[in-house]
């Protein structure tokens, strides 16, 4: 039982100032096996093979009854777009999601597909819905996804595609939902601010009758960028859907329940299951299906006052997207790159410093544009048009950190830093090979200005690091 609970369990950040865990009334750990007199153990499906491996390595005899769990609807026929042919790394994932190994504790249509960026993830769901023929709700986490997925789902399945989102709630055999939206039609309590005052307050939200409709109503349930999954109030919504088969997809998932700075990453094995297929991006790059990106790494120690700073949110700004010595160097980074005649795409999460960056490419005389939450859908479409083309050669953007197909692009710049490994390789849009593109080029800081931002420095270093088909360059600033 010891084993069984630390499989399905993790550490919670900052357990060491509760005083329950002090007083030793709490091991520090949320659990997600429970137990009730009823049930008995219970814990989420997607937890079935972690608990399967403790049983097999404790020499416990058991048997797996699937007996209880719901079974497809209809199968339904997709018409498969023939054109699309699958790379032998796409057909392998599918193939490992249509396999069932019930001693293994895998089930049939339940586990995630870790796929690098610009690997075709959408193509790779696309097959595994029509191979099983599934009432299929594809789940994305933002707005440029929902219409992407759908034209992309459409293209490989012949089938006309809902969407749930963008003020839009209209359902076909397959649809494509953004998780904003499920979540808010799921209702209960919300935090919420008083527009009045600015103070957050709780409030009850009361459910969507359509939201109450949907979750028996589909087969498959698919959730893009799965790592997203950490969020509670999205997990909440996946795991309220009674559907036999459950899917993850993302290009970065890294499974943790020891140290606690990982939020809990274990739930997306219990929303998703196991990983099935794993594929590197050096080995998408060793193939020829992505290019080789160079590195560049520019050291950052200016200002030389915040050695001895602790952590605030003035200190980030101080050091980081408001830091006038880093976001100059930004600029006159990206003037560089313009003047080879390169597309350069600058990804910050910070409107102040999109502003700061677009002020100061103004005074420099750098044609851009920027893209960001707030941007409509047309507005949005018709920049990247825009950038796509050449006619402007910058964009700068709050949204461009996954999902995001531009081909076109030549060089990423990382203004915003960071330290989440995730976020580091998801950054990367620009590693797909396009007509006339020769470079794959991403920039990046050690910021050494202080030890905070200096270890998240470190941390995105090692993530390039552990490519080996990755170039690294550090380069001097002048």
């Amino acid at each position: 039982m010891a084993a069984l609970e630390l499989a399905t369990s993790f550490r919670v950040a900052g357990a060491y100032f509760s005083e329950a865990y002090r007083m030793k009334r709490w091991d520090g750990r949320e659990h997600l096996m429970t137990f009730n007199q009823r049930y008995g153990y219970r814990a989420p499906i997607g937890l079935l093979e972690d608990i399967v491996t403790v049983l097999n390595d404790n020499k416990i005899k058991f048997k797996v009854d699937a007996g209880g769990r719901r079974k497809q609807t209809e199968i339904i026929e997709f018409n498969w777009n023939e054109k699309i042919k699958l790379r032998q790394y796409q057909q392998r994932a599918v193939n490992s999601i249509l396999k069932e190994q019930k001693k293994r504790g895998r089930l049939k249509g339940v586990g995630i597909l870790n796929l690098p960026i610009r690997s075709g993830k959408t193509k790779t769901a696309a097959a595994v819905i029509n191979k099983l023929g599934a009432r299929t709700l594809f789940v994305v986490t933002s707005n440029t996804l929902l219409y992407q997925s759908k034209e992309s789902l459409e293209d490989s399945l012949g089938v006309e595609v809902g969407i749930i989102g963008d003020s839009i709630w209209e359902e076909q055999t397959v649809t494509v939902a953004m998780a904003q939206t499920l979540s808010a039609a799921k209702g209960g309590m919300r935090e919420v601010i008083n527009p009045n005052t600015g103070k957050k307050t709780k409030k009850i939200i009361e459910r969507d009758p359509r939201f109450t409709a949907l979750i028996g109503k589909y087969d498959l349930v698919i959730f893009d960028e799965c790592h997203h999954l950490t969020s509670e109030l999205w997990r909440k919504t996946m795991l309220d859907f009674d559907a036999p088969y459950r899917i993850g997809l993302s290009a970065t998932v890294f499974f943790e329940n020891t140290n606690e700075h990982e939020k809990g990453v274990i739930w997306l094995k219990a929303c998703c299951g196991s990983i099935r297929s794993k594929v590197s991006t050096s080995f998408l790059i060793e193939k020829g299906w992505l290019m080789r990106p160079l590195i560049k790494i520019y050291q950052v120690a200016e200002p030389n006052n915040l050695q001895e700073q602790k952590w605030s949110q003035k200190l980030h700004a101080d050091a980081i997207y408001l830091n006038q010595y880093r976001n100059r160097k930004i600029c006159k980074l990206t003037a560089k790159y313009v003047k080879r005649g390169l597309r350069v795409l600058i990804v910050s999460s910070r409107l102040e410093q999109v502003a700061a960056l677009r002020a100061r490419l103004e005074r420099i005389g750098v044609d851009h544009d920027a893209v960001t939450g707030s941007t409509p859908v047309s507005d949005r479409n018709d920049k990247i048009k825009q950038f796509s083309s050449g006619e402007c050669p910058v964009l700068i953007g709050t949204v461009f950190k996954e999902g995001v197909d531009i081909p076109e692009i030549e060089v990423v710049i990382n203004a915003e830093g960071g330290k989440d490994a995730k976020m580091t390789i998801q950054k990367m849009r620009n590693l797909t090979p396009h007509h006339g593109k020769t470079e794959a080029i991403y920039v990046d800081f050690n910021d050494t200005m202080n030890p905070y931002f200096e270890k998240h420095s470190k941390a995105r270093l090692k993530e390039y690091e552990s490519e080996p088909a990755f170039t690294l360059s550090y380069v001097k600033l002048k």
